[in-house]
């Protein structure tokens, strides 16, 4: 792994590269680890935020200024207002857990590449050249070399088709509704809810993501199989207004013994739900042996500024 000098660089990643420096107080650090890629896909390149240190690495040389700045476009959406995912539970399943989180993802990812896509346009990284590049990794991706069973096919094709829709502009559309209907008409529903807000705004990313989730869900259910409960799994960072900052908890939230166990206590879960959506906001740090009705009952007449505080549950104002 090398690290690339800005000499290395395009005149447009390094005052992309500045910009989000100086803007967020951060350093960003590029490295290159190529490697012989058959197609050019989103995910080759990667950062880690440590402190204020951004790594990125890249491992596709020949579409390299396209995968940085796309990847500079997703730090820029990451630390700027908008949502995000996390998890502080457990199945006691850890391949179970990391599908949901795989799944989660890559409809949070999708998300961003309706803003990302637009973003390069208007930078001139997204090129028609590119666009083209690109599809031949999601045909690829469509056509798996694995052995699956159909309904584990369909869910499969319908993430990687939901961010081809996206990313590739509907540029495959009738092509793919013909070769796989199914998957089509399961991914044209992610992309309608995707499409149908504006995404720039958290309070609507946040909506898309959750609604998203529930869709897929619901394809998944559809089929026979088992739900993901992302609704307690999932903790997506709450929006609320300032007014309701000053509400007691319990006109706005509900706290829910959770199936699920604290992965970091090992001891029953408590989720925190937003009523209004289901979608839990965070896994509150509870003993289990103490909570009560009384407990219960004198928790929910907290401010949720108190309580957001006290957890140290990161929010967005609306």
């Amino acid at each position: 792994m090398k690290q690339l000098n800005s000499n290395e660089l395009s005149n447009h990643i390094v005052e992309q590269v500045e910009k989000i420096e100086q803007q967020y107080n951060k350093k960003i650090e590029l490295y290159s680890d190529y490697k012989d890629q058959d197609f050019l896909t989103l995910d080759q390149a990667s950062h880690e935020i440590k402190d204020d240190i951004i790594k990125v690495v890249i491992t596709n040389e020949k579409f390299s200024d396209f995968v940085l700045s796309h990847e500079l476009h997703h730090i820029e959406l990451e630390l700027s207002d908008e949502p995000s995912i996390s998890c502080a539970v457990t199945s006691g399943k850890p391949d179970n857990d990391g599908r949901i989180l795989a799944i989660a993802n890559s409809v949070f990812e999708t998300l961003e590449h309706v803003i990302v896509a637009k973003r390069q346009q208007e930078d001139g990284t997204y090129t028609d050249e590119i666009k083209t590049e690109y599809l031949k990794g999601v045909e690829s991706a469509l056509h798996p070399n694995a052995e699956l069973d159909l309904a584990n096919m369909r869910f499969y094709r319908t993430l990687i088709m939901f961010d081809g829709i996206i990313f590739g502009e509907h540029s495959r559309d009738d092509d793919w509704k013909n070769e796989f209907p199914t998957s089509f008409k399961y991914a044209s529903k992610l992309v309608e809810i995707a499409e149908g807000n504006d995404l720039t705004v958290p309070f609507q990313f946040r909506r898309a993501l959750v609604n998203g989730l529930d869709e897929y869900n619901e394809i998944i259910l559809s089929n026979g199989y088992e739900g993901l409960h992302c609704h307690e799994f999932l903790n997506i960072t709450p929006i609320v207004s300032k007014r309701q900052l000053r509400l007691s908890l319990n006109q706005v939230f509900q706290i829910k013994h959770s199936a699920f166990k604290n992965r970091a206590t090992g001891r029953d879960a408590f989720a925190l739900i937003a009523i209004n959506d289901g979608q839990s906001v965070a896994t509150l740090n509870l003993d289990p042996k103490k909570v009560t009705p009384e407990f219960y009952k004198a928790f929910y007449q907290y401010k949720i500024e108190e309580v957001f505080e006290k957890e140290g549950i990161k929010y967005l104002i609306r």
